[in-house]
């Protein structure tokens, strides 16, 4: 598959918005963090001898196209209506990480879009794990089944795949027997939405949460909380309050994770890397898992793009999709899609976007 190198006009503005998403890829990286460093402390303290990181992670085995590695992130959504229980990948991002560079940029795909699955059936983007991954009789899983989805949604190659949860963000964090955050300001939020109570009574659908001003010790609930809340008072209802609090939790969490007293702790780092395993869908292998590690020592999780595909932006800002007012066609549901009639155009601005002159 060949990239086209788009450069990008100067007064062109990268995206930085919706900067949530760091929190789901700083999770992923979470758990490979935690395997590396059960499989580096293993060979010896050596190993974290900068010299020998650099050179481990130049002859990383890792996948990657044109010098770029490509992980698709899935976060995944499980509900409960009466009786049925579902699974959607409402969250698609793409993370492409620069093997030169180190630098990330991060894609969004709405849940919306609609596509055609490798066995020719056609849904919305976010059935599309779950479908396969129920019939995987068809001889693809439901990692495969996205991937290739995504790739030709995208234009790009996707090396990677890993699905995510909630869930693991909570257990995490009470594995590591809490986090240390400090508050910069007192807020309440009054509409704080109550998982499974979707389809509720309004007056049932939310909850109170506050915090207090200053250092505290934060568990996973808890922490998850103070990085969702959209509504709170006191200025903390701005997308961007809310990624610096996500910024807080995730240097919180990155140190606990890679702190003296996990490493030596045997107990808690396999309470951690038993966590990974079992809650995380990936095909990355435990040798992956190391190279993961090495890589995002390099990272700079300041510096990180994030773009989006819509209906609303400008075209030149990802707005490459519609709904269509007929819904005939697609099941009768809302949906998404490419406004050019296929997806040419959104792989040329992926590519301006991971080769453009940064």
């Amino acid at each position: 598959m060949d990239y086209v190198d788009l450069k990008i006009k100067k007064e062109d503005k990268k995206k930085k918005g919706h900067l949530w998403v760091k929190l789901f890829f700083m999770f992923v990286i979470l758990g490979l963090l935690v395997g590396g460093g059960v499989a580096l402390a293993k060979r010896g303290a050596n190993w974290f001898d900068p010299i020998s990181v650099v050179a481990t992670v130049s002859a990383s085995n890792l996948k990657e196209t044109d010098g770029r590695t490509n992980l698709l992130l899935l976060g995944s959504d499980k509900r409960s209506v009466g009786t049925i229980n579902s699974e959607l990948t409402d969250t698609l991002l793409l993370v492409s990480i620069g093997r030169v560079e180190h630098d990330v940029v991060l894609l969004s795909l709405p849940r919306d879009l609609w596509v055609e699955d490798p066995n020719g059936y056609k849904s919305k983007i976010n059935e599309v794990y779950t479908n396969n991954k129920l019939n995987e009789a068809d001889n693809i899983s439901g990692g495969d089944a996205i991937m290739q989805v995504t790739e030709d949604v995208l234009g790009v190659p996707i090396h990677y795949y890993a699905t995510i949860n909630f869930e693991l963000f909570k257990n995490v964090i009470d594995i590591l027997g809490g986090i240390e955050v400090n508050v910069d300001r007192s807020f309440v939020d009054y509409y704080y939405p109550v998982e499974g109570k979707e389809n509720a009574p309004e007056n049932e659908r939310y909850e109170t949460v506050a915090f207090d001003k200053g250092p505290q010790t934060m568990d996973g609930d808890r922490a998850l909380k103070y990085v969702r809340s959209r509504k709170g008072t006191n200025g903390e209802s701005t997308d961007f309050a809310r990624s610096e609090r996500q910024q807080k939790v995730i240097a919180a969490v990155k140190n606990k994770a890679l702190s003296l007293d996990t490493l030596v702790n045997p107990t808690k780092i396999k309470e951690l890397y038993d966590l990974y395993s079992s809650q995380v869908d990936t095909n990355i292998n435990f040798s992956d898992v190391q190279s993961f590690y090495l890589l995002s020592q390099q990272i700079n999780f300041d510096r990180i793009t994030s773009v989006v595909l819509d209906d609303r932006s400008a075209a030149d800002e990802g707005g490459l999709l519609y709904a269509p007012t007929g819904n005939e066609l697609y099941q009768g549901r809302y949906v998404l899609i490419p406004k050019a009639g296929d997806f040419s155009q959104v792989h040329a601005y992926v590519q301006r976007y991971l080769f453009s002159q940064k």
